[in-house]
C-alpha cells in the first residue's frame, strides 16, 4: 500500500490538492482512499458529497473518509472517556459541556494514525491520501508513535502503581477521581495498538509526505521549517506542491507586482528545497469542485504521471550526536567546495556558494550553537555544531 501525507500552512490549498491527486490515482486503477484528519473537515466540500466517519463511496475506485474523533473514542477509550466527563462535571462543569470537552484537540490525528495502520494491515486500498490539519498537527501526528511507546515503557507503569495507592485516599475527599484501572487498560492497549506503526510511517517505500504552499514568505519558510523536522524524525518528503501560481496568460496590469512576487519566490523554493520534486498547480478561474473538475485540475499537475509514485528515496538531511557535538549531513550536490561560505542568522543556516545559495530552517537543538567545522565530500555537506565558547 501507498501512503501520501499531504501537509501545509492552514489555507493553501491542501485539501483541493489531496483529493485532486486522489481521484488520479483512482482513475489509473488504483484503489484509493483519502481521509481527512482535521478537525475541520472541508472533503464533503470539495466532493460536494456527503463523507462518513466510515469509507464513502465517491466514485469508482475511489471512496473518502472524515475521521470523527467523539465516534472513535467511544469505540477505543471508553473508560477514558468516561473518567474525562465525569472529573469534569465534578468540578461544576455542565454535563453537555463536559461531554463536549472530553474530546481534546490531536484526537482526529490519534485515531487516524490507527485507520491507517488497520487499512495496511487488511491490504483494503492501494493508495491512502491523508488530508492534514496544518503543519504542526502533522509534525505531532508523525511523533505519536514514538513519544507514546516512551510514556508506555518509563512513565506508565509508575503513575499505574501511584495511582493504585493513592485511590483509596482519594475516595475519602470530596470531589476528587482518580482514574482506575479500566482507565489505564485503555491506555495500555491503546498504545499497544501503536505497534509497528512507526516503522510503516518511516519507510520511505510506503509512505512519503508532500507539502503544499503558496508562494507568499510566511508560507514558504514554515515549510522550510517543517521540511527540516520531517527529515529529522526520519521522514520522507518527496514532493512540494506549489499551488494558486499564476497561469502565464493571466495578463492584468493590477497583478503585474504580484506576479513578479511570485516569480521571486519560485526561483527561492526551487533552490532551498532542492533536490526535492516540484510540482506546480496553477491557479483555475473558477472552484474546483466535484470529480470532474477535481480530475481537471490533476492532470494539470501531474499530466500523464502517476501521482502515486515515490519521487525519492533518500532523505537529504540527517542530524547526529556525536562526543557532545552535533553533525548535521545536507545533501547539495552540484556546489563547489572552495567558494562555500557558512553563517547562521537566528534559526536560519545559510549556505553561500555563487551563483548558489541555500537556507534551512534549524531544528531547536542546533539554534544558538556555533559552526566548529565544515566538510563538503560527494555532494554532501557535513556542518559540525557545539556549545559557544565562554
Amino acid at each position: 500500500m501507498r501512503i501520501i501525507i499531504m501537509t501545509g500552512k492552514g489555507g493553501v490549498g491542501k485539501t483541493s490538492i489531496a483529493a485532486a491527486t486522489a481521484v488520479r490515482t483512482a482513475r489509473m486503477g488504483l484503489k484509493t482512499l483519502v481521509m481527512s484528519t482535521d478537525a475541520a473537515h472541508s472533503l464533503s466540500d470539495v466532493f460536494e458529497q456527503k463523507i462518513g466517519a466510515d469509507p464513502t463511496y465517491l466514485a469508482e475506485n475511489l471512496d473518502g473518509q472524515e475521521v470523527d474523533a467523539r465516534r472513535e473514542l467511544l469505540s477505543h477509550w471508553v473508560n477514558i472517556r468516561r473518567f474525562i466527563s465525569s472529573t469534569m462535571k465534578a468540578r461544576g462543569i455542565e454535563s453537555a459541556v463536559a461531554e463536549e470537552l472530553s474530546v481534546f484537540p490531536g484526537m482526529e490525528e490519534i485515531f487516524s494514525i490507527l485507520l491507517v495502520k488497520k487499512y495496511y494491515e487488511e491490504g483494503r486500498y492501494d493508495t491512502v491520501i491523508l488530508d492534514c490539519a496544518p503543519t504542526g498537527s502533522t509534525i505531532r501526528l508523525l511523533s505519536f508513535p514514538e513519544v507514546l511507546t516512551w510514556y508506555l515503557e518509563k512513565i506508565f507503569p509508575i503513575q499505574r502503581n501511584v495511582m493504585r495507592i493513592a485511590r483509596p485516599v482519594a475516595k475519602s475527599m470530596k470531589n476528587i477521581e482518580l482514574p482506575d484501572e479500566g482507565v489505564f487498560d485503555d491506555i495500555r492497549n491503546f498504545i499497544l495498538s501503536l505497534d509497528g506503526i512507526k516503522e510503516i510511517l518511516t519507510d520511505n517505500s510506503i509512505t512519503t509526505v508532500r507539502f503544499v504552499l503558496n508562494l507568499e514568505k510566511m508560507v514558504i519558510r514554515e515549510i522550510q521549517r517543517a521540511y527540516t523536522y520531517m527529515n529529522l524524525f526520519g521522514y520522507t518528503v518527496d514532493a512540494v506542491m506549489v499551488n494558486r501560481v499564476f497561469p502565464e496568460a493571466l495578463d492584468s496590469a493590477y497583478l503585474s507586482n504580484w506576479k513578479s512576487l511570485q516569480s521571486e519566490y519560485m526561483t527561492y523554493v526551487e533552490k532551498a528545497f532542492s533536490p526535492t520534486r516540484l510540482f506546480k498547480a496553477e491557479l483555475f478561474d473558477r472552484e474546483i469542485l466535484g470529480v470532474e473538475s477535481l480530475n481537471t485540475f490533476g492532470e494539470s499537475i501531474f499530466g500523464s504521471g502517476n501521482p502515486a509514485a515515490s519521487y525519492s528515496h533518500s532523505k537529504p538531511i540527517t542530524i547526529e550526536e556525536s562526543n557532545g557535538e552535533y553533525l548535521l549531513h545536507w545533501k547539495l550536490p552540484g556546489l563547489s567546495r572552495d567558494d562555500i561560505e557558512l553563517l547562521t542568522r537566528g534559526e536560519e543556516l545559510i549556505i553561500h556558494a555563487p551563483p548558489f545559495m541555500r537556507t534551512m530552517m534549524m531544528p531547536s537543538m542546533l539554534v544558538g550553537k556555533e559552526i566548529a567545522g565544515a566538510k563538503y565530500s560527494e555532494g554532501s555537506l557535513t556542518v559540525t555544531f557545539r556549545e559557544p565558547v565562554a
